[in-house]
């Protein structure tokens, strides 16, 4: 994530979709109790970047049941912005290191107890059976770390990544991926706990966020720079996010060997950043194309920089 606050400004679009599941947590959150509030929720948040998400969270589940007592172990990689996790969620307390868990489970301080728990969630991260909830807002779709060659192009679902079995490549790193993060978060709920996630993913119609920006505008004057000698090949081929928006059926097939599918929904959401703009009037244009454009970067920037060697 970028650093400063630069997402949780920027990230309308991942706060609208997380949003989408709270009554769903929160009924979780209630099923899990089974009668019993002196026990508390162990919930994990998944590639919760700089946690401003999480906070809209704990404040949804706090205000539905102000009694609840939960632990929340918050998950990003290493070189996540931790301190800016922190200050986000200070309002609920201290964010601790996960192994001080069991001091604060005997010596309890406050309804809600904060934990990072650094690291890759293709991996399990947590002791079995553990964790009563398990929740991630759009972070599965990122890959982990491949040595395969990068498709030049911006995704390698791009039409332009040409390359049609180093991208069927890709597709099969995306299938372990997903089946990997499946099988560790299974093995660190509960019997009976809850896997509630929000994911981008390919729709029947084969749309996916962000597609025409990068398809018919990123891709194709990143391509003209190459022709024109502004760019050269190597850098260009750089450039690439490593995502994934996965059909709903490569998402069911994961799941289907570790969960009971209670309920999945493709939804496609309202732009966040059209909400009081009207297309018709320059100033309103400006404004909407400053949010969207910011909203890239907000994830984007410390890849592009790492693609130009910044």
């Amino acid at each position: 994530m970028a650093k400063s606050g630069q997402y949780a400004a920027a990230s309308s679009s991942q706060q609208e979709s997380y949003r989408q599941l709270f009554p769903d947590i929160a009924q979780a959150v209630q099923a899990s109790l089974s009668g019993d509030q002196s026990t508390p929720i162990a919930l994990a948040d998944y590639g919760a970047a700089d946690c401003l998400a999480t906070w809209y969270l704990l404040e949804y589940i706090s205000n539905n049941d102000p009694d609840v007592k939960i632990d929340v172990v918050i998950n990003d990689q290493d070189s996540n912005d931790w301190d800016f996790c922190a200050e986000n969620l200070s309002p609920f307390g201290k964010l601790n290191e996960l192994s001080i868990m069991k001091d604060t489970l005997r010596n309890r301080q406050h309804n809600v107890e904060l934990y990072s728990n650094p690291g890759s969630f293709t991996t399990q991260l947590l002791p079995n059976a553990s964790i009563d909830i398990t929740t991630s807002g759009t972070a599965f779709h990122w890959l982990s770390p491949s040595n395969l060659p990068r498709p030049g192009a911006f995704r390698f679902t791009s039409p332009s990544a040409v390359d049609r079995a180093l991208v069927a490549a890709w597709r099969e790193h995306s299938a372990n991926d997903w089946r990997l993060i499946c099988q560790s978060r299974h093995a660190e709920l509960k019997p009976g706990g809850y896997f509630v996630a929000i994911v981008p993913c390919m729709t029947v119609h084969g749309r996916e966020t962000y597609d025409v920006l990068m398809n018919t505008v990123f891709d194709p004057i990143l391509d003209d720079w190459v022709e024109q000698g502004l760019l050269p090949e190597k850098e260009r081929r750089n450039i690439f996010a490593p995502v994934h928006a996965r059909t709903v059926a490569e998402l069911k097939a994961g799941m289907d060997e570790y969960f009971d599918i209670v309920k999945m929904d493709e939804v496609i959401m309202a732009n966040p950043y059209l909400e009081g703009i009207s297309l018709d009037k320059e100033h309103d244009r400006e404004m909407f194309a400053k949010r969207y454009i910011d909203s890239i970067f907000a994830w984007a920037n410390t890849l592009l920089l790492n693609a130009f060697g910044g």
